[in-house]
């Protein structure tokens, strides 16, 4: 079986009709999706499964008869399927037009397919899937949406395109000005995700869930905030000491993330050690957490402000300078000290800054990785007494279990790395 369908995938039958069998692969991605909207609701709406299989299909062919006769066929039948779409719509009389334009860009994707755009086609089809799948999801996060988050965003969005262009491109002792702004394009795109994140899964629907999706944004914000419901409310301090301890887990993949996008040749030295916290952390986070109970709002701010941003971008390009200063001056010790204080109140800019300097060759791997994971357990260590400073003793003594866990996860990581580094 397997050698035939290996003869069929290279043989010139399969490469000649392999467009329309992607084709309607496609469309009924689209379809099925359709169709079970339509079998659940009940209701007689435009377009199932097969509907949006031969619109794939009408795409594939005239774009195959365009190219035999004239590039005309394609917009005269686009025009013609249009307008058959619309007066279909028109009588059944169904407010929006969400599935007709779906069917339209199916048209198109059946087109690609022709042109052997596979890759194009299939992202197409898969995004057109999500928005029809996740209606209920995208309306309710709209709802939370407030004016502040809409302006916050824009401003961000505005000054990113005018301001990193006329950075200039030049080094001025040791930071390029242009790089840092890039850097901070970077965390606060990490940032808004697990923003958005939090709009989705509301506020209120689960405190270990928003917790874990909170320390995407800043785990030191969530750790602060558990706290304080801690010390109002101790009769469920052990979800809260879940929370705190998961988004403090999520932090190590974070910096999992910032090495990747810096350097991906780095990344094969901290994915050990990050995942194993990981891991340990989720496993406290998980035997600690009870769902049903936890309905405390946890704030996180839109991380889109112009300010918050500029600000981290002055700490980033103030670290990098740092570090370079010390990697020239100073050795490996300045930017061990370095990495201690740094981690006090953020890990993101040390992190990225020895990526950075490992890119450019002024640092080795194993500085790199001891540095990051100085800020990291120092920056651990910040929160579990942030826990006792603010939530008193009873969730110091619920979360620290958890933190010894994550210790514990980042030290047998360390140690297996450190024994190839030093071989």
């Amino acid at each position: 079986m397997v050698e035939f369908m290996r003869e069929l995938v290279n043989s010139s039958v399969w490469n000649q009709y392999e467009p329309y069998f992607l084709s309607i692969i496609f469309g009924a991605l689209v379809g099925i999706e359709r169709e079970y909207k339509k079998q659940l609701e009940g209701i007689p709406t435009f377009g199932g499964i097969r509907t949006f299989i031969l619109i794939s299909l009408l795409g594939t062919l005239s774009a195959h008869v365009a190219d035999g006769i004239s590039p005309i066929v394609v917009p005269v039948v686009f025009v013609v399927a249009s307008a058959f779409i619309l007066m279909a719509q028109k009588n059944e009389k169904e407010p929006g037009l969400t599935s007709e334009f779906a069917a339209l860009v199916t048209f198109f994707t059946g087109v690609l397919c022709f042109f052997r755009e596979y890759q194009i086609a299939a992202v197409i089809s898969i995004a057109v899937f999500s928005i029809l799948t996740f209606k209920k999801p995208m309306h309710e996060f709209v709802r939370h949406i407030t004016l502040d988050d809409l302006f916050a965003f824009l401003k961000f969005a505005v000054v990113t395109v005018l301001i990193y262009p006329l950075l200039p491109d030049k080094t001025f002792y040791g930071v390029n000005p242009r790089d840092v702004w890039a850097m901070v394009v970077v965390i606060s795109t990490i940032d808004f995700i697990g923003y958005v994140l939090t709009k989705f899964v509301g506020s209120k629907k689960g405190t270990v869930i928003t917790g874990l999706i909170g320390g995407l944004v800043s785990s030191t914000a969530v750790t602060i905030t558990l706290s304080s419901f801690a010390k109002r409310n101790p009769v469920i301090v052990s979800e809260y000491a879940a929370g705190i301890v998961g988004a403090s887990a999520i932090m190590f993949f974070r910096i999992l993330t910032l090495v990747f996008i810096v350097n991906t040749a780095l990344v094969k030295f901290f994915l050990f050690p990050c995942v194993v916290a990981t891991i340990f952390g989720l496993f406290f986070t998980y035997a600690r957490a009870k769902m049903t109970k936890g309905n405390e709002k946890i704030e996180v701010e839109n991380p889109y402000e112009l300010s918050t941003a500029l600000k981290f971008g002055v700490f980033f390009g103030f670290i990098l300078f740092l570090t370079k200063f010390a990697a020239k001056y100073a050795g490996a010790w300045g930017l061990f000290a370095i990495a201690a204080v740094s981690g006090l109140s953020d890990v993101d800019a040390i992190t990225l800054s020895m990526a950075k300097l490992y890119s450019s060759g002024e640092i080795t791997a194993l500085i790199a990785v001891t540095a990051i994971f100085i800020a990291a357990t120092v920056n651990t260590l910040f929160k579990w007494f942030i826990t006792f400073f603010i939530g008193g003793r009873e969730i110091f003594r619920e979360s620290t279990k958890g933190f010894l866990l994550l210790l514990a996860g980042e030290i047998l990581g360390l140690a297996g790395i450190f024994a190839v580094l030093l071989r």
